[in-house]
């Protein structure tokens, strides 16, 4: 999915509710960096080999789960959060889109329960009329995240100009730990967490292991790790080349 990567590199210190980059004691998290490739290196071996034999996958998402543990045990505080609730943000959001060109009449935001929250008509809206739009340049594209900090390294990477879902996960982690975005009123309405599987508890993955949709949840993790630990390498090289 589009938030895959994004949602796992949040997943490392979702519990987290403070606005810098600290730890749950309040002090910055330290991160031996050799110590953080290692695992990396262990984490990207491990989702890159062969599928396992039959009745083999759940010792793998296993394997793989614990390496991901560790990886965020290390981690942790480090993911960038905004204080509050996200709706605390959806007044901010609406002046923004208004100011921008985006229509903002005839309906409100508003939180259907179980379904999380949602547009609610606040009039009647005929068959076939157009009631909301929103400009091109309100949107985070991969051409807006060609022209933003991730340019040089979207020209240089093979994965990203092929798979712009992780084009968009790295323009929206750029722009998130960016103080004056220009999407920070977008930014932060979005979800802290999702209730998909990429979030489940071990023991509620567990569950799923009788039904078909088993065999989707260990490919969509192995994957985002994958994804993770290729691209936290990348990342490493293009720092110590700078420095």
């Amino acid at each position: 999915t589009v938030c895959s990567l994004i949602c796992f590199s949040w997943k490392m210190g979702k519990k987290s509710r403070v606005k810098t980059q600290k730890s749950g004691t309040g002090a910055t998290a330290t991160v031996s960096p050799k110590e953080m490739l290692n695992l990396i290196n262990e984490l990207l071996q491990k989702c890159s080999s062969p599928p396992p034999g039959p009745g083999k996958e759940w010792e793998e998402y296993v394997q793989i789960r614990s390496l991901v543990e560790k990886i965020r045990k290390k981690q942790k505080g480090l993911s960038v959060v905004f204080d509050g609730k996200r709706d605390d943000y959806f007044p901010e959001l609406i002046k923004w889109a208004t100011e921008n060109g985006a229509s903002t009449e005839g309906f409100e935001i508003a939180n259907f329960e179980e379904e999380g929250f949602g547009l609610k008509a606040t009039r009647e809206i005929k068959a076939e009329e157009l009631f909301l739009w929103v400009p091109r340049k309100l949107l985070m594209t991969v051409e807006s995240a060609k022209n933003s900090v991730l340019g040089s390294l979207y020209s240089q990477d093979r994965i990203l100009q092929a798979m712009g879902n992780i084009t968009l996960a790295f323009h929206l982690l750029c722009e998130r730990a960016n103080p004056n975005s220009f999407w920070l009123p977008y930014i932060q309405t979005l979800p802290s967490e999702y209730d998909t599987p990429l979030y489940f508890e071990e023991d509620e993955v567990q569950y799923l292991q009788s039904t078909q949709a088993i065999h989707d949840v260990f490919s969509q993790y192995k994957n985002t790790a994958r994804q993770y630990a290729y691209f936290y390498r990348v990342i490493q090289v293009r720092i110590l080349n700078t420095v």
